[in-house]
């Protein structure tokens, strides 16, 4: 019998973890001291006698039986999940390939922020375990790149502070992409600007799939040819897109590029044709606010995944021009009130009743992260600056032309500082009363305030906001169970 590992799986090793993930199933999974099982289980197919000899190589002196039956059961159900493909010819391994569709009921379109390590709530790996483990040993999973600062559209609500026509050379991005490979990295992210400006962006997708890495583009489209589709398909590649509204005239308003709209509405539905995974984003503000439950309608019409944002935070280098585009207080209580009362999806992770009893004390709070910046992820800009996290360049963590991303990741001072923040250091954070019903931001912060630990006032109050109406579902549930109850 062959194994092959599937084209839509990836396993790396983090410490005695094996962390499995299988894309397109959005399966997910780590194993204790499963390396060796692993290590000949690529995407070349091999003789299973074969990995069961270059496993027994490594165990000398154990019970090859035993050894067998436990190879046995810990690869069955990677073959159900289709992680690990099994078959008597290499023509019975490509058949059982799946590739993602929207022909399905419930086509998976995972973006690139993918099931986490850290998020899992299941398994044989307790999720305590694991908090530990990737607390103690920080690995960066994902790398956005921002190969441009070029860009084909000026959106009014933006955090990039100038449009310069900047491009991270290739050779450039090669070394890091190697880089990121070498220490382990899953994921990485192209963006800008608008990427698909960079003169290289073909070769780029190309080399980083080349590295078994998965590919997620950032893009408003409006470039997004016949020829780029081809390389997204070959690749691969997964891609998000932001449409303001199913107006043509609002969203061309948003991004001051007239027919925007048109193009990219275009191509979200050339993507669907070529079976390119999308999820489409609606950040709302003033101009689109009443629009957004059209774009998450025409998603679904789509099948594809969709949420919103009203997340409008400052520019990197501390500039709030374009703030007044935010939605006012009254206006966000209409969407929090959608999102908590019609569970309408959001790109920001916001309270539920249901998470009631999981809020902590004062001194859990205090002692733990506020966020994966520099835990799980990093960042690089088109000049070659690496920092925390998207939006977040009012940090600097080093220069790519300086040091290795090993140097970055683990010796930088910044990147050691930004990492060790946690609740206590956010003083009026830590015992307001709505402090479990807001994600704190150290990059909200600083790009409003100039400081990142001190809280910008807006979302303070969007906090409460948001405390208010959790409090009055969490009132509507307990009067219905006990009306139930009668």
């Amino acid at each position: 019998m062959l194994l092959r590992l599937s084209k839509n799986a990836f396993v790396r090793q983090y410490g005695d973890f094996t962390y499995v993930l299988e894309r397109v199933r959005c399966y997910d999974q780590m194993f204790m001291d499963a390396e060796v099982f692993m290590r000949w289980i690529t995407r070349v197919p091999m003789e299973k006698s074969e990995v069961l000899k270059n496993i027994c190589s490594v165990y000398v002196g154990a019970d090859e039986n035993e050894i067998v039956r436990d190879f046995d059961e810990f690869i069955a159900p990677l073959i159900d999940e289709k992680v690990i493909l099994a078959g008597e010819t290499v023509e019975e391994i490509e058949s059982q390939e799946i590739s993602f569709s929207y022909e399905i009921e419930s086509p998976k379109t995972m973006d690139t922020h993918y099931i986490h390590p850290e998020k899992r709530v299941d398994g044989p790996i307790p999720q305590a375990v694991l908090d530990s483990y990737f607390a103690e040993h920080p690995t960066i999973f994902e790398l956005q790149m921002d190969i441009t600062q070029a860009c084909t559209e000026r959106c009014v609500h933006c955090y990039i502070p100038e449009y310069k026509p900047v491009f991270l050379p290739f050779a450039q991005i090669k070394k890091v992409i190697d880089e990121f490979r070498a220490q382990g990295g899953i994921g990485v992210t192209l963006s800008g600007g608008e990427c698909m400006m960079h003169p290289d962006f073909d070769s780029i997708v190309r080399y980083a799939r080349s590295k078994d890495l998965i590919v997620g583009i950032l893009s408003n489209l409006t470039l997004c040819t016949d020829d780029k589709i081809k390389v997204l398909v070959e690749t691969e590649a997964t891609v998000q897109v932001s449409l303001y509204s199913m107006n043509s005239e609002t969203h061309d308003a948003i991004t001051k590029r007239p027919g925007s709209f048109v193009t990219t509405k275009t191509a979200i539905e050339k993507l669907r044709k070529a079976q390119i995974p999308c999820r489409i984003s609606c950040p709302t503000m003033k101009t689109n606010y009443k629009d957004y439950l059209d774009v998450l309608a025409y998603a679904r019409s789509l099948k594809m995944d969709a949420q919103t944002d009203f997340i409008i935070m400052g520019k990197m280098d501390c500039d709030t021009s374009n703030l007044k585009c935010r939605l006012d207080l009254t206006e966000t209580r209409h969407i929090l009130e959608d999102i908590i009362f019609k569970s309408v999806p959001i790109n920001s992770e916001y309270f539920a009743p249901a998470k009631k009893d999981d809020i902590r004390s004062d001194e859990e709070w205090g002692n733990a992260k506020v966020c994966g910046a520099c835990v799980s992820c990093v960042c690089l800009d088109a000049t070659g600056y690496y920092y925390p996290c998207p939006a977040f360049a009012g940090v600097n963590l080093g220069s790519c032309y300086e040091h290795d991303l090993r140097w970055i990741w683990n010796e930088s001072p910044e990147t050691k500082r930004i990492r060790a923040v946690c609740g206590k250091d956010f003083p009026k954070c830590l015992h307001c009363p709505d402090r479990n019903y807001c994600s704190v931001c150290m990059c909200r912060n600083f790009n409003e305030t100039g400081n990142m630990f001190e809280p910008a006032e807006h979302f303070c109050k969007v906090a409460r906001l948001n405390h208010e109406i959790v409090d009055e579902k969490q009132r509507r549930m307990l009067e219905a169970a006990k009306a139930g109850k009668r």
